[in-house]
């Protein structure tokens, strides 16, 4: 039995030992980590973070109504620096600092540029100076005592020499490396530090180029803090094509918008929309928005690396927009207008070398001469082409244009300056920003409040009498044309087809100011068109409350007349004190001079100023009465205040679009679209639909109607007549020579609008709409200094025929014409 018991007993205490051995290998074992090698291991443990990155996806496109892109982004890598916060020691810095150094000279040599915006500067005497380029003396300030904060300079002796000695020390940078390579490491540095608080990496070289990205990659090791990510770059693929329409995009550039934009959730880097439907349509179209931003969490090892992805959540691409325009018709329009504008140009330049002409305008050369000015040729001008039965803008054009592609990679100073410079600002959107006087295409309007006032019936007849005396017998007005014997006997369509002034003249003194405004209101010539792009202006119509308006300061009015004569009345009453000895208080001076604009609307005739001017003068600024007598001064204001008094020769000049009015070109497409479709006024529209990333539309646009004129349609019809009749050529109508060969029947009404005493100078404005039995298409044609409306038929009548050969559905088999500047 013992014999049995003897070789269990011996296992067990065999398997005791070696059990007993193991748990002093553990102990000894736990003893070196937790004890011998605790720091080292703590150290190691340490080493590993983790960093939390926000990811943003793809601006959205932008497409013409085909879906033919016309902007968009595509992918593009970015070489980024990040300092590990917790790696604040002067061996990181050290060590950053020859890790930018590296990566600079590696960016560089394969051609590519890395940031270089440092705020301390070299001035003309070769002195360090802070400048951050703003010009505003708090935007500086504001910004050296964030800068001098996050470079941990605050107590640093300020000086800008100090401040680069320090940096230059802080980070370890040797000057033998060069000032152009200082500037450059430390720019890195001072986006890193103006950043500190997002813990985010700040990109230090865009749209770097695949290649450059695998030697960066090559050399990760030796990079600390240097990394790559996914970016995106924003193409304009087709040059000029809608520039204006399309807009461009830029980093932002001010305190202020900074603050909004993070406010959303942008980054401080990001590039959002500062023109066109980039800025109007930024909130569809930006992937910087808050909810649209992705996240992803690494971890990261001692040197910026990521180590493994622990989580991820995708972001979202910024929603596209589809406009109502049509690249080609864009095109067609773009080289019609250029073609128009320089062929008037040409016709100008030669005209005013005629004996002839030279002759007839001696005087006015002579002063143009005196005062230094030249004969302003046309230059500039905008079309605008709009379906009458829903407002969609088929094309918009401005001219001159610009090339968007300067944009994609940034646009250099010296290019923004041949920009910024050019006295033609190809960037400003005419069609619709740009106001002026609309000359005789206003006679639709007149033409609409006469019939439904009542104060001209459809068949009523009235003959041109030569000088209209009605409104001042001293200076009749007259009509453009000598030969008056045409214009007799006219109804509401001849007077629009011979556009006589007369004419209008007469049912314009009918009607008065009022109505002639009640109806340019509701033709929505009057308010904004809403169209969905910046910077629209809004147009008016002459009225004494768009002459001078009292509750407006006098900087805030509809037109510069009122600070001119302001101006004129302050010189006048400076001189009354120097003459007298007495220097004046500039606030009395300014209420002195409100007080005399004011009586131009406080008084129904002008023989009621005489004495509030004298009471003003005598009690507001001490003059007195003797001297306001012996030098004629009440005479002196009333000449000044008379050109703020609304008179009715004002009325029947408003009459005729000349006066103070001034339209923009999208308000009149949609002006001529409501007299071309019966009466019903829709806002403007280049939007047709917002789509998102994933094809889903997200708004689809419908017409928008901003008024209908319920009035007796045959009213309409009279005045489409007369624009039908301006082109007959049975009819002899004005415009009949330059539509005499068009494909199509062309309704139209030319004007031409006054701007100087110099003919060669009016503006020229066509409006026009085709066919003339279902308008399909509205065409407005505006060349400031254009000389003559008609001149720009030829333009219109191009634009309208490709759009009804290859658009408008009238002849399917008609392929898209090419029209050089020669047949323009």
């Amino acid at each position: 039995m013992n014999k049995k018991i003897r070789p269990f007993v011996s296992r067990v205490f065999i398997v005791i030992g070696i059990l007993l051995l193991i748990g002093l290998a553990i102990g000894f074992r736990l003893k070196y980590i937790s004890i011998d090698n605790g720091k080292t291991y703590a150290e190691t443990a340490a080493a590993k973070s983790t960093k939390t990155l926000t990811l943003y996806g793809s601006r959205g496109a932008i497409y013409d109504t085909n879906m033919v892109p016309l902007a968009y982004d595509r992918t593009s890598y970015n070489i980024t620096f990040y300092r590990d916060p917790s790696r604040s020691s002067a061996e990181a810095r050290a060590a950053y600092t020859l890790a930018i150094k590296s990566a600079i000279e590696l960016i560089e040599s394969m051609g590519k540029q890395t940031i270089d915006e440092f705020w301390l500067v070299k001035d003309a005497s070769g002195d360090w100076v802070f400048d951050t380029g703003s010009g505003n003396d708090a935007v500086e300030a504001k910004r050296r005592s964030q800068w001098t904060g996050n470079f941990y300079l605050k107590n640093t002796d300020e000086a800008e020499k100090t401040y680069y000695d320090a940096l230059l020390e802080k980070y370890f940078i040797d000057p033998e490396w060069g000032e152009d390579m200082t500037v450059k490491i430390l720019a890195v540095w001072q986006a890193s530090r103006m950043n500190a608080y997002t813990s985010r990496p700040v990109v230090i070289a865009e749209d770097v180029g695949f290649e450059c990205v695998s030697r960066i990659e090559a050399y990760s090791f030796n990079l600390d803090g240097i990394d790559v990510e996914s970016s995106s770059q924003r193409v304009y693929p087709l040059g000029s094509t809608a520039c204006h329409v399309i807009g461009y995009i830029s980093k932002i550039n001010s305190d202020s918008a900074l603050d909004t934009y993070r406010s959303k959730g942008y980054p401080t880097n990001a590039t959002v929309g500062v023109a066109g439907m980039e800025y109007s349509m930024e909130d569809q179209l930006t992937p910087f928005i808050e909810y649209r931003s992705g996240e992803r969490t690494v971890e990261i090892d001692t040197r910026g690396k990521i180590v493994r992805e622990l989580s991820y959540s995708e972001p979202e691409d910024g929603n596209s927009v589809v406009l109502t325009i049509d690249v080609d018709l864009q095109n067609v329009m773009a080289r019609a207008l250029e073609a128009r504008i320089k062929a008037i140009r040409i016709e100008q330049q030669e005209l005013v070398q005629t004996e002839r002409w030279l002759r007839n305008n001696k005087d006015v050369l002579e002063k143009y001469f005196e005062e230094d000015r030249e004969i302003a040729f046309a230059a500039t001008g905008a079309m605008v082409a709009m379906d009458p039965h829903s407002g969609r803008v088929l094309g918009m054009v401005s001219y001159p244009d610009f090339d968007l592609t300067m944009f994609e990679d940034g646009i250099s100073e010296s290019e923004w300056a041949v920009i910024a410079n050019d006295e033609n600002n190809p960037l400003y959107n005419r069609a619709i920003s740009a106001k002026d006087t609309p000359g005789s295409i206003f006679k639709l309007c007149t033409s609409l409040a006469a019939l439904c006032e009542g104060a001209l019936g459809l068949t009523e007849r009235i003959s041109d009498m030569g000088a209209f005396t009605l409104t001042d017998s001293s200076h009749p007005s007259k009509c453009w044309t000598s030969d008056i014997s045409k214009h007799q006997n006219q109804t509401i369509v001849e007077g629009l087809k011979n556009s006589c002034n007369y004419f209008f003249y007469t049912v314009g003194y009918r009607l008065g100011v009022d109505k002639i405004n009640k109806w340019a209101a509701a033709l929505g010539l009057t308010s904004k068109t809403n169209i969905e792009l910046p910077s629209e202006a809004t147009s008016f119509v002459g009225s004494q409350a768009t002459l001078y308006d009292p509750s407006r300061g006098i900087n805030n009015q509809y037109t510069s007349k009122p600070l001119f004569i302001a101006a004129a009345i302050k010189r006048t009453l400076y001189a009354v004190g120097e003459d007298r000895g007495i220097e004046y208080d500039e606030d009395d001076i300014n209420s002195a001079t409100k007080a005399l604009l004011d009586i131009a609307t406080q008084y129904s005739q002008k023989t009621e100023w005489y004495t509030p001017i004298r009471e003003i003068l005598m009690y507001d600024l001490n003059i007195p009465s003797d001297y306001i007598t012996s030098h004629y001064m009440v005479n002196t204001f009333v000449t000044y205040i008379q050109d703020l008094y609304w008179t009715p020769n004002e009325t029947i000049m408003l009459a005729i679009g000349q006066s103070i009015t001034q339209v923009t070109p999208v308000a009149v497409a949609r002006y001529v679209s409501a007299i071309a479709n019966g009466g019903t006024v829709y806002d403007a529209q280049i939007i047709d639909k917002i789509v998102a990333a994933d094809g889903t539309v997200v708004i689809e646009k419908e017409p928008v109607i901003a008024n209908i004129i319920d009035t007796d349609q045959a009213y309409f019809t009279a005045i489409r007549t007369g624009m039908e009749e301006v082109t007959s050529v049975e009819n002899d109508g004005t415009a009949a020579d330059q539509f005499a060969t068009a494909k199509y029947r062309i309704a139209a009404k030319t004007g031409t609008s006054e701007r100087t005493e110099l003919d060669v100078e009016n503006n020229s404005w066509l409006v026009t709409y085709a066919p003339v039995d279902n308008p399909q298409i509205v065409v407005v044609v505006y060349i400031q200094n254009g000389y003559a409306g008609a001149r720009a038929s030829k333009a219109a009548i191009a634009v309208i025929e490709y759009y009804l050969d290859n658009l408008g559905g009238y002849d399917s088999t008609a392929v898209e014409q090419e029209f050089t500047l020669s047949e323009l």
